[in-house]
């Protein structure tokens, strides 16, 4: 160029900001001052922008020097720029708010940047209160940019809503930026009726809110309509990035499609992300719920950088019920023997996770160790998670002891060693740690009020129960469905079913674990006819009986000797609702059949299903009935299952005693004691 002017200079200094070219464009800058061109306003804005990057802080700080030395410190476009400097590069706020302070002119963009720089660094007061004075003080109309800043500041729907009127109030002309931010915010916080209202309002939609509204059905655990939404999206020929696959992965976890899963797998393939650890990470999560174990390993295998989220769900994918710590302790090490990857809590946590009975213990304590030795170990995650491995292992003083160690015990802390001592029948202990909980200031939760009550049913403390009762009634929970099913199981248990029918009817939105608890309660004070009357109640309500269901009712038809209302229940099993029947259901028919003094019918029955618990059915009804020769039968039947029983050989020197065959009868006590088989000693809470 012949003649090269401050705008030509600005220009090509512009040029290589855009496209990454920072030290060419300090180079421009350089040869620009060399041919005696004074920089302006615009060229300071936009080389002070690019100096919000830590990298070129100090070059940042010289400029700011030439800025002053050029007279243009307090410039509206030079000004903005530094106060965007020293918020975004390095969150200086008394510097910012100085530069901000002696402009002359401060337009809407001064503002937005003074706004999103205190939303930046999470002053929510200080951007309600610039917000106040920009718009009520200075009289400036606030733009799509100002309401961007605003919404980052959102944490409630009632403020999300406040921000939607103002949109309205000032008449803004929202661009798709702002929309996608508040069907996102919406999304969040749990409107998806407002999500799917702005989302249809919108003429122009990109990726970034295709994804919002369908991770929004997703978290909101709405799956089906996260699908049916990414099925929109592909007919409109949306680009799929990362994002949407991600959330449609997930939604397909949650309702378990895997159908739709292996499609969407071919289409990350199709768009170029086979190998991206975000979407691979949920994907693993997916195949490893349907058991596809190898297409779980082969997929894993297929990642070409794997950061330590595919990790972790490689290993949560192996720490399935059943299966073990053994494979999820090999990847362990061979995350540590073959990557720099640092090892995160998530990490160990999902590896305890399969540590699941006595025989994992050894594994679970080598994780213990390791843990002490990183820099983990007071994380109350991993705390938790160590309590929960000792409670699967049976080592109920370890986990206390654990428990103790925990610094900052949160709900889950005190739930976690609560359930412990309830599930291996210390229901005193949990109570006594239920009080100690409330007295440390941690309040109930839907998931340590179920187990403290469940304790109390165990203990048949119903004063206790009463007063947890109320707590739940105070808090709210009383019409959760496991709080309340645990409340009704309580008062049965206790004998005083009039409240556990009143806590029942008082249930808005009964589901089938409300109805089961109802159902169990009448079966254990041997009420069949009310049971059946709840169960009618049940399917008049459209709810979907299960196998508890089943069991609860045939139990309290065999108690009271309905053979053939227990024989109903099986075929309603079978035909209408197509369950398949479990040892435990045919149990209770057995025993049906033996109340009524039908034994060779419970005979044939249990010979076809061959469990220990329709066997021991049999056996009793035997000995009420003084059915000599097919006691005789179920009695070897059942030391031939179980020979450490003492209940069939009793039974069978009984039986041989009252038959006057004497020496049989010596030989069984004899074989008994033989086998150091010994009969359990009564107890008494009065004792």
């Amino acid at each position: 160029m012949p003649y090269r002017n401050i705008v030509t200079w600005t220009t090509l200094i512009s040029s290589h900001l855009k496209y990454g070219s920072v030290p060419k464009a300090f180079e421009m800058f350089n040869y620009m001052r060399a041919f005696d061109e004074s920089p302006n306003e615009y060229t300071f804005s936009v080389l002070l922008r690019a100096c919000s990057n830590r990298e070129f802080w100090n070059a940042g700080l010289q400029i700011h020097g030439l800025v002053v030395r050029c007279g243009l410190e307090r410039d509206k476009f030079s000004g903005s720029s530094l106060v965007y400097m020293y918020f975004k590069g390095g969150n200086n706020i008394r510097d910012a708010w100085r530069v901000f302070d002696e402009l002359l002119e401060r337009d809407v963009v001064a503002w937005n940047v003074m706004i999103s720089g205190f939303a930046l660094v999470g002053d929510f007061c200080m951007v309600q209160r610039l917000f106040s004075e920009m718009s009520e003080v200075q009289g400036l109309k606030p733009d799509n940019s100002t309401f961007v800043s605003l919404l980052k500041c959102c944490s409630l729907l009632q403020e999300l809503k406040q921000i939607h009127g103002l949109l309205y109030k000032f008449g803004a002309e929202v661009d798709v930026v702002v929309e996608s931010a508040m069907v996102d915010l919406y999304a969040k916080c749990g409107d998806v009726s407002s999500c799917r209202m702005i989302f249809d309002s919108m003429e122009e939609k990109d990726n970034f809110v295709w994804s919002s509204m369908i991770s929004g059905y997703t978290m909101n655990n709405r799956g089906e309509e996260a699908v049916h939404f990414f099925k929109d999206m592909c007919r409109q020929r949306v680009k799929l990035d990362q994002h949407v696959l991600s959330s449609t992965l997930k939604a397909c976890v949650e309702i378990e499609d895997l159908n739709t899963g292996v499609q969407v797998h071919g289409l990350m393939i199709k768009n170029g992300h086979r190998n991206d650890c975000f979407v691979a990470s949920v994907l693993l999560t997916l195949y490893a719920s349907f058991g596809e174990l190898r297409d779980v390993e082969k997929l894993f295998r297929g990642i070409g950088n794997k950061d330590i989220v595919a990790w972790n769900s490689m290993i949560l994918a192996q720490a399935r019920p059943g299966r073990g710590s053994g494979r999820s302790m090999e990847l362990l090490q061979e995350l540590r023997r073959t990557t720099i990857l640092k090892i995160e809590g998530a990490t160990l946590v999902a590896v305890l996770k399969s540590c699941e009975n006595e025989s994992d213990l050894p594994a679970g304590r080598q994780l213990h160790s390791l843990i002490v030795k990183s820099s983990v170990y007071h994380h109350t995650l991993v705390g938790n998670a160590l309590v929960h491995m000792y409670s699967e292992c049976r080592q109920i003083n370890d986990a206390f002891k654990v428990f103790v160690d925990i610094v900052y015990k949160d709900d889950s802390s005190w739930s976690s060693i609560i359930g412990t001592y309830k599930q291996n029948g210390m229901e005193s202990k949990a109570l006594a740690l239920c009080k100690e909980m409330l007295a440390e200031g941690i309040n109930f939760t839907s998931y340590s009020l179920p187990l403290c009550i469940s304790a109390c049913s165990q203990l048949s403390a119903i004063c206790e129960g009463k007063q947890l009762h109320v707590v739940a009634i105070k808090s709210g929970y009383n019409c959760d469905v496991y709080v309340g099913s645990s409340i009704i199981d309580m008062y049965a248990k206790c004998g005083n079913m009039k409240e556990s029918e009143k806590v029942f009817d008082e249930q808005l939105e009964p589901n089938e674990v409300i109805f089961n608890a109802m159902i169990c309660g009448y079966a254990h004070h041997g009420k069949a006819q009310e049971a059946i009357v709840v169960f009618s109640k049940l399917e008049k309500n459209g709810v979907a009986p299960n196998h508890v269901t089943f069991l609860a009712l045939m139990s309290a038809c065999s108690h009271t000797g309905y053979v053939e209302e227990t024989l109903h229940l099986i075929k309603l099993m079978l035909d209408k609702y197509k369950i398949k029947p479990k040892s435990e259901h045919y149990s209770c028919l057995v025993d049906a059949y033996g109340r009524a003094g039908r034994l060779e019918e419970a005979y044939q029955i249990v010979q076809k299903d061959g469990s220990e618990s329709a066997w021991r059915s049999l056996l009793g009804a035997c000995r009420n009935h003084n059915n000599t020769k097919i006691g005789e039968k179920t009695a070897i039947k059942m030391i031939e299952l179980n020979p450490s029983d003492h209940a069939p050989y009793i039974l069978l020197s009984n039986i041989y005693t009252v038959e006057g065959k004497w020496e049989e009868a010596v030989k069984c006590r004899e074989k008994m004691a033989k086998i150091r088989v010994k009969r359990d000693p009564a107890s008494s809470w009065l004792i």
